[in-house]
């Protein structure tokens, strides 16, 4: 790490959606906002960063790229609402095609498919099994519960999630959240922070092999080049 490095902390960034159709008040955006910023900060020696997205396709093809270039995140989590969850619901990939539902300005994307450059289909790379039973085991927030999901709906949940996930697929995680008549925006807040906890654990765990890893092959091409 270089002394430039040790300038900033880290950045954990979370995305919520704002209004759309029957949901003038989203309930993504009504849990991201209060989450305990200062807390998560002290907790995990971070910069948290939390941002309200427009339901279009335009605004998630023009702000997302542009966030993780101005932010290079150490981990990106995404939240929007479903109308059909009773739980916090991990989802575990998202599609590149087949988005024909209209957004908050009646548009969809060009041929339904969106722009970002990647495979038909990309999976996080997060253990999202792993998150969701700890979750669940390990004294979740009260009269919460987590699941997995591999269907994120083919809107914009789906889409900005594909659009991060051809950014960096093994920091990113996209969660959807029940609306405000089955969990309190205070719920959800809280389960957010639960999640973003297990999953900063696993990026942290995941940079440290990596590290030792590279030390090691460093140490073996030094010794073979001594020989």
């Amino acid at each position: 790490m270089s002394n430039f490095d040790y300038l900033f902390k880290p950045i954990v960034l979370v995305t919520g959606f704002g209004p759309f159709l029957n949901h003038p008040v989203n309930a993504s955006w009504e849990a991201v906002k209060l989450m305990n910023k200062d807390e998560i900060e002290k907790k995990h020696n971070i910069e948290l960063v939390q941002l309200e997205i427009p339901v279009t396709y335009e605004n998630v093809d023009e702000f997302v790229p542009a966030i993780w270039k101005t932010h290079t995140p150490k981990l990106m989590i995404h939240v929007g609402v479903s109308s059909i969850a009773n739980n916090i619901t991990i989802e575990t990939q998202a599609h590149r095609k087949g988005y024909q539902r209209l957004d908050y300005f009646d548009k969809c994307p060009a041929n339904h498919v969106c722009p970002a450059e990647g495979a038909i289909r990309i999976h996080t790379k997060l253990d999202a099994e792993k998150i969701c039973n700890d979750f669940n085991d390990g004294n979740p927030p009260k009269d919460t519960s987590a699941v997995i999901s591999k269907d994120a709906g083919r809107y914009l949940c789906e889409y900005i999630y594909y659009t991060s996930l051809s950014m960096d697929n093994t920091r990113t995680i996209f969660v959807h959240v029940p609306d405000t008549n089955v969990y309190s925006s205070e719920q959800t807040a809280r389960a957010l922070e639960r999640i973003l906890d297990l999953c900063y654990e696993q990026i942290n765990a995941m940079d440290s092999a990596k590290e030792i890893a590279d030390k090691l092959k460093s140490t073996s091409l030094k010794s073979n080049n001594e020989i």
